[in-house]
């Protein structure tokens, strides 16, 4: 007798069904899927390096985190412990020695893609920074937003620093400048980009902030907080170090940065005190000289923070403008001491003139290389109450 079509139709679905599922299974194996991903408690994640060079040997400071720590901070969760901070050292001749010297004798695999901060010692930068540009460029240790400061001393001890109220160091400056600097904008800082970006460049310079370890400002119950303060800057020119200025020899940076937000002046004398934001400036390149001048015209819109001898308006307005003017120069004269260009002059000509003149006569700053510096301020806000 033979077999009806419809029951062999529902034989030949069944059959093409087992066939799929089968193919599929085969298929499937064939997929990695995350069977080799790690999980968080099974590395150890280096959020900074110190690099110091001392004794002929390279020295490398890996700093980790709990970031278990870090999520319950974030949570809003409060403790009465600090979270641990795990710095290790590495050294040795070359630096792949020096990174495989901590690996060697960590009891989990490392994980560098969470890098923030590059701390370097004076050494390090005068005497072996390509080195590490080169090593960083062919291994891909560093993101390009890892922000780069320098120390002179105690490398050691700015890395085991925990924040305030035993936040973790992902809540300090060095990890997240920005924010402070958004409400006082004292001094720029940097990342490894634009590190690697100006090390080659011909002419004008780079600022590097240098930190140091402070402990005469903050009190934590009955004892000193030690944190991490900005001192001042390393100035990178032409591939070299050429010399250190302290962050009040540095003030004129800030009124040719075009990322201030925010400064405070305050003029004793006359117990002045004014907020600033937003300060505006423009460079003019004159080309009729041999080398080129320069004439710098800065928009300042102030508002009065502070006036205790009731001094008239016109008169502000005259004691900002000359102090503004006398941060800029004193400033860009401590760069000529240094034989640098501290305030990036020469980089204006070099971007929009660069075929009027030689390098060299591009890096031929004097003290006559500034023809005039015009300040405007103008008055926001008097901050008096009706």
């Amino acid at each position: 007798m033979p077999i009806p079509q419809s029951i062999l139709i529902v034989k030949r679905s069944n059959l093409m069904k087992k066939f799929l599922l089968i193919t599929s299974c085969v298929f499937l194996l064939c997929l990695s899927g995350c069977w080799g991903m790690k999980e968080v408690q099974h590395q150890i994640y280096i959020t900074a390096l110190g690099l110091d060079f001392k004794k002929g040997q390279y020295y490398v400071y890996f700093q980790a985190l709990s970031f278990s720590n870090v999520a319950r901070q974030e949570g809003g969760s409060s403790s009465s412990e600090e979270p641990p901070v795990l710095v290790g050292t590495g050294k040795g001749d070359t630096l792949e020695e020096a990174f495989d010297y901590i690996q060697r004798s960590s009891p989990s695999p490392l994980y560098f893609g969470h890098i923030s901060t590059l701390y370097f010692t004076p050494s390090m930068l005068k005497h072996h920074l390509n080195e590490f540009l080169d090593y960083a460029g062919r291994t891909e240790v560093i993101r390009y937003n890892t922000g780069v400061f320098s120390i002179k001393k105690d490398i050691k001890e700015a890395m085991s620093l925990n924040g305030f109220f035993g936040k973790s160091p992902a809540f300090s400056f060095t990890f997240n400048p920005g924010e402070v600097l958004e409400n006082d904008s004292f001094i720029p800082t940097i990342t490894y980009q634009n590190l690697i970006q100006r090390y080659r460049q011909p002419v004008g310079s780079m600022l590097i902030p240098s930190i140091k370890v402070e402990e005469s400002q903050w009190q934590e119950g009955e004892k000193p907080k030690s944190i991490v303060k900005i001192s001042g800057g390393y100035l990178l020119a032409h591939k070299k170090i050429t010399g250190w200025l302290n962050i009040n020899e540095l003030e004129g940076i800030n009124w040719l940065d075009k990322d201030t937000t925010r400064l405070y002046l305050v003029y004793n004398e006359k117990k002045i005190g004014v907020k600033v934001k937003r300060p505006r400036v423009k460079i003019k390149v004159m080309g009729a000289e041999l080398t080129p001048h320069y004439r710098i015209s800065v928009k300042v819109p102030v508002t009065i923070q502070e006036n205790l001898k009731e001094i008239s308006q016109t008169e502000i307005k005259h004691i900002v403008a000359a102090q503004v003017q006398k941060q800029i120069k004193r400033t860009f004269q401590k760069g000529l001491d240094l034989h640098t260009d501290v305030l990036n002059l020469s980089e204006k000509a070099y971007r929009f003139d660069r075929y009027h003149w030689t390098i060299q006569e591009l890096n031929e700053l004097t003290s006559d290389s500034i023809d005039s510096i015009k300040v405007k301020v103008t008055l926001v806000n008097t901050s008096a109450y009706k």
